[in-house]
């Protein structure tokens, strides 16, 4: 008789508890390693796009994850008088769902127990040993455990990155932090009702800004925007900023837009900031018996609102294909860089590009241009995103 093939999961934040669960639906064993104590349990808010709802359908999870968020099926661009710029359907590709991080990790998290799925917190991994049979991962408290193969989904900052690619161990500071948070009070919502059924995006002479509701039960709005930030800062550094420094440089950068950006700003309490960083591209994915997975394989920043649902492509492709068993380990992981690697990589570098658009002073005469072309080239934007959307639908088993 087989034995069981056992995965090794570094990472239990989305592409880790999502690969799990689709190994587990195959006949694979998973094991989440955590290294934080305890599920986190704070972040901010960020929108699941119609291809990373396909997977979570797939999983089940659709249902849940739209009911515990706010479910959005168009974005609306407008300049920093309000004048409205165009309007941007989702719907032949389906709906986005915005969503508290904390909310949907909760949603992963109990869907992984309930099927059993095992996770362990408080471990931090110190090395792997990447056999030709097997892998072992070592831990910082002096456990070790084997595997057929190690998934690591640990972020941008991955460990795992940086052991088995280690001229490729730190992250690219893109120059910009992401600044957003949650209005405190109802005052600060938008006048126009329509706002809280899509993505608001405001561009002015330079920096976007953005609000959505993240909750349809209980409307609550939150914002985000981009910021520079030419020195890197440290997580530290970057929290001991006052709130109220953050608030008063963010009402000086958009001084003057159309409501309610002020009000958003100003009735929040509590600004969350980081330090945006991507991961450019990697010489591959995978070494042996060890793949990488969703941000340690190809973080990108917010600006191309695909981070977590590349991360949950990721975890359907790899997770059904190993379940499948009709190849080796390091086939199957050949067979999945092929398949995610090129379109990752022009998605990041897209992201890169819009930070960089964003950045970029516009006089008189070049706001007045791009508010006259907008119109035009919405049609372009509607279609790049259809086909970012659509990329599962020919390869879900």
């Amino acid at each position: 008789m087989k034995n069981t093939p056992r995965a090794i999961v570094i990472g239990g934040g989305i592409a880790g508890p999502a690969v799990s669960l689709f190994l587990r639906r195959g006949g694979v064993e998973p094991q989440i390693f955590e290294a934080y104590p305890e599920p986190a349990t704070i972040g901010g808010g960020f929108q699941i796009a119609p291809n990373g709802m396909r997977v979570l359908a797939a999983l089940g999870l659709g249902d849940r994850v739209e009911a515990a968020g706010a479910p959005s099926s168009e974005f609306a661009f407008r300049n920093h008088h309000g004048r409205a710029l165009c309007r941007i359907s989702l719907r032949r590709s389906g709906f986005g769902v915005t969503i508290l991080r904390a909310a949907f990790h909760k949603i992963l998290l109990e869907e992984a127990g309930r099927r059993g799925v095992a996770i362990a917190y408080g471990k931090r991994l110190r090395a792997v040993e990447n056999g030709r049979d097997s892998v072992v991962a070592h831990f910082d408290d002096g456990s070790t455990v084997e595997g057929d193969m190690l998934l690591a989904a640990d972020g941008v900052h991955s460990r795992v990155r940086s052991l088995v690619l280690s001229a490729h161990a730190r992250p690219h500071y893109t120059g910009v932090i992401g600044v957003g948070g949650f209005a405190d009070s109802e005052s600060a919502a938008p006048r126009d009702p329509r706002d809280a059924h899509q993505l608001n995006f405001t561009v002015g002479p330079r920096l976007q800004f953005g609000y959505a509701t993240v909750c349809a039960t209980k409307p609550r709005w939150g914002w985000w925007t981009h910021l520079p930030q030419e020195s890197e800062l440290t997580r530290d550094e970057l929290q001991a900023i006052p709130h109220d420094v953050m608030r008063e440089r963010l009402l000086e950068a958009f001084a003057g837009w159309h409501t309610p950006i002020e009000a958003l700003v100003s009735t929040t309490s509590e600004i969350m900031r980081t330090a945006i960083y991507d991961v450019p591209a990697l010489p591959n994915w995978h070494v042996g018996r060890v793949m990488l997975l969703g941000d340690a394989a190809h973080a990108m920043s917010p600006a191309g609102g695909q981070g977590a649902s590349l991360a949950l492509e990721d975890a359907m492709i790899v997770g059904q294909r190993l379940a499948k068993g009709t190849s080796t380990v390091e086939g199957v992981f050949a067979e999945a860089e092929s398949l995610l690697r090129r379109r990752a990589e022009r998605l990041v570098k897209q992201a890169a590009d819009n930070d960089a658009r964003q950045l970029k002073s516009l006089g008189a005469f070049g706001q007045r241009l791009r508010d006259r072309l907008f119109p035009f080239i919405a049609p372009m934007i509607g279609r790049e995103l259809e086909r970012q959307y659509g990329f599962l639908q020919g390869a879900m088993a």
